[in-house]
């Protein structure tokens, strides 16, 4: 069987955590300049703003994320279980009809048959609803990373409407980010409040 676990690692590739807005004067006064000149069309020098998230850090402590984990572990645990003892089911009955072979207690190769015939029936059921399974907790991991892509996106659009900042960047994009641009606090106590306001409803 398939490694079915979903992790956090796995949701990093397809959250996109970018926001890209013009540089205003809706900076806060905690705004830090980054030393990144750009010209612009006049051919002067403008000064780029940006700040960074911790995608790791961000999906770790996200509730929402953190609910949603749990509940797709839950039904992979309980698949794993449920394979476990049909696998267990299985052996019972192949070695049943291995010692029934072994004693001769077959009174026809049609008996045998339909023994085998059984097993052969529930083998196939069993691998059957085994993928469909699988492809409905695939099914389900695909809309759990469509879900916190939204989720946090949004927010972070939202967050930076009052900001301004001219891109905000994943830290797993780049090799080294000035500690003093890390907002990965910030945003995840704007996602968990507004996660739990709306739990609250």
């Amino acid at each position: 069987m398939k490694t079915l676990s979903v992790t956090v690692k796995s949701l990093i590739a397809c959250v996109a955590i970018i926001a890209v807005a013009s540089c205003s004067s809706k900076s806060s006064d905690k705004t830090v300049a980054v030393a990144a000149p750009v010209e612009n069309a006049e051919g002067a020098a403008v000064v780029t703003n940006i700040r960074y998230i911790d995608a790791d850090s961000v999906l770790s402590s996200y509730k929402l994320a953190q609910q949603l984990l749990e509940e797709q572990q839950r039904e992979i645990n309980r698949l794993q279980q449920w394979h476990e003892s049909k696998q267990r089911e299985l052996q019972s009955l192949a070695n049943s009809i291995s010692q029934k072979q072994q004693n001769n207690v077959y009174l026809s190769q049609a008996s045998m048959d339909a023994d085998m015939q059984n097993f052969q029936k529930k083998s196939e059921e069993a691998e059957r609803y085994l993928a469909t399974q699988q492809q409905r907790l695939a099914n389900s991991e695909l809309a759990i990373r469509a879900r916190l892509s939204d989720s946090i996106s949004n927010f972070v659009n939202d967050y930076n409407a009052t900001r301004g900042f001219d891109a905000i960047l994943l830290r797993e994009a780049g090799v080294y980010f000035n500690p003093a641009l890390n907002i990965t606090a910030e945003i995840i106590e704007g996602l968990n409040n507004r996660f739990e306001s709306s739990e609250s409803k």
